[in-house]
């Protein structure tokens, strides 16, 4: 009752400043290496609803997913393709490819400096001349995965982030059950041109976030 109330607040807030529209705006970053990270530029009032997370803990995650990124674009010696940074309740989970491997230490340290972070996740692939998959393709992957989510009934697609490296499908977020989290996994396989799915969605069910301070580093070579 009292997210709907905070909810129902926002929203006339919103409405009066705007005269047209209910959304938070966060100005994205520039850089040629930046993407949009889990939640996107635009939080729309309805997402709000939707995400299992509190309205201040997704304030939180969306600092916490700005400076990273930031943190990263200003570092002058790293070198990262595509990186995306998502926060879920303090959890860092960075995506994307890299050039170096001394690359993946500093991006760890970046992350551990970025304020309240509980623990880093990284899915990180080497970037490859010759490789099948080129950037054009990862867009459209997310962009065809995405839409199918938020067609099916069977999820809250705009609770699930989306984020192909080399053609090898990322799925990010919190939902409401693990039935979801099965069907998530199945809608994004089902798209042609992926050539792997990989699950960091949590079910709020799920061991209620486990907040103690733990590193856990998921490195793919």
């Amino acid at each position: 009752m009292q997210k709907i109330k905070l909810l129902c607040l926002i929203m006339l807030t919103l409405i009066c400043l705007s005269g047209c529209s209910a959304s938070i705006f966060i100005p994205p970053l520039p850089g040629p290496t930046m993407v949009p990270s889990a939640i996107g530029t635009i939080y729309t009032a309805y997402a709000i609803g939707a995400d299992e997370r509190g309205f201040q803990t997704i304030v939180e995650d969306e600092m916490i997913e700005a400076k990273i990124q930031s943190k990263i674009f200003h570092q002058k010696d790293l070198k990262v393709l595509g990186l995306s940074a998502y926060s879920y309740n303090g959890h860092v989970y960075v995506i994307g490819q890299y050039d170096d491997k001394k690359d993946l230490s500093k991006i760890r340290k970046i992350v551990q400096k970025s304020g309240k972070v509980n623990s880093l996740t990284t899915f990180m692939l080497k970037e490859t001349e010759n490789s099948s998959c080129n950037a054009a393709e990862d867009y459209i992957l997310q962009m065809q995965i995405k839409e199918a989510l938020l067609e099916d009934d069977s999820v809250w697609g705009t609770n699930i982030a989306v984020k192909s490296v080399q053609c090898n499908v990322v799925l990010l977020g919190r939902v409401g059950n693990i039935n979801e989290i099965t069907y998530a996994k199945q809608i994004a396989a089902s798209i042609e041109g992926v050539s792997s799915v990989k699950s960091f969605i949590k079910s709020s069910k799920q061991n209620k976030y486990n907040m103690t301070r733990k590193q856990e580093i998921a490195f793919n070579k």
